[in-house]
């Protein structure tokens, strides 16, 4: 598979690809993002990033209807010259270009960037054996300085986190928010199971409304597993009799260590092994000719 980049409906290879450095997603982060995968070589949930990359534009006044090129169609068109493998796929969305200054009002048309690659595997082990966490002592953005709505392209706040984890041999951070309550990773959201119950920190606690977390709940739900969005603490993670992450690109990953003690046993467990299997059944059923996006959800 080859990697290709798609500006405003230019596709080629990356290192041909640019976009002007007075484009206030560059000087600003002045943007917006979705990341999307592919099973069975189609985009996995497709409908849903869209919306959400259209909210998310929404609510920084970036007008999506005057972009340049129809979003869905690129993706499809992008992902169509890439080859056949898995492929992951980010699409970003910003202001446009602009003269410097915080001014909106000169700036535009949107400047659209979709970037295929082939999609990161993840090993059967991790699968096995579950990945280890760890509590940052970075803090999530308050919801009052950066809503958490909006999944923006400043990502400082999350790259801080990660190298914090790198630093303490962890595969992910978990970010706390203000009142010290769990938010979500650095690149995912967090479940746990405490006595049969899947629970995950509700939206209010300061995080982004994952789309595979709320794939994973609507699965629970439908199979009988009882489920809370609800505020958690620290030791809801580190006391837990189960944990795992959701996410575009990890899917449903096992958690089996956070700060170095191992969840319960340290290996996946009952119901983190009936929501694997759960997801899988969904990614497959999506992957068939002719399934419509999100429709085993509905």
């Amino acid at each position: 598979m080859s990697e290709r980049i798609n500006v405003n409906g230019v596709i080629g290879p990356p290192d041909r690809a640019s976009i002007s450095p007075l484009d206030r997603g560059f000087l600003y982060g002045d943007g917006v993002y979705e990341t999307l995968r592919t099973y069975g070589g189609r985009p996995f949930l497709l409908r849903e990033h869209i919306d959400r990359l259209r909210r998310s534009a929404e609510r920084l006044d970036i007008p999506y209807d005057r972009a340049p090129v129809d979003i869905g169609t690129e993706i499809l068109r992008t992902l169509a010259d890439t080859g056949e493998a898995e492929a992951a796929v980010r699409v970003v969305l910003t202001r446009g270009p602009g003269p410097i200054g915080y001014d909106p009002e000169p700036c535009g048309p949107p400047t659209v960037v979709i970037y295929a690659r082939p999609c990161p595997e993840i090993p059967d082990s991790w699968l096995r054996e579950g990945v280890d966490v760890a509590i940052v002592d970075v803090t999530r953005n308050a919801p009052g300085a950066l809503d958490p709505a909006i999944k923006s392209s400043n990502l400082l706040n999350n790259f801080l986190a990660w190298r914090e984890a790198r630093r303490l041999g962890a595969y992910e951070p978990i970010l706390l928010n203000a009142s010290g309550r769990l938010a979500e990773g650095a690149t995912s959201n967090v479940f746990v199971v405490r006595k049969d119950r899947l629970s995950t920190p509700a939206l209010e606690e300061g995080l982004l409304e994952g789309i595979t977390r709320g794939a994973v709940l609507a699965l629970a739900r439908r199979d009988g597993i009882e489920t809370a969005e609800e505020a958690l603490g620290p030791d809801d993670l580190r006391q837990a009799d189960e944990a795992f992450l959701t996410g575009t690109l990890k899917g449903v990953l096992p958690v089996r260590r956070c700060d170095g003690w191992p969840i319960r046993h340290g290996r996946p467990g009952a119901i983190t092994l009936r929501i694997l299997g759960l997801f899988r059944a969904l990614a497959q059923a999506e992957a068939k000719a002719g399934s419509a996006p999100g429709s085993i959800l509905r």
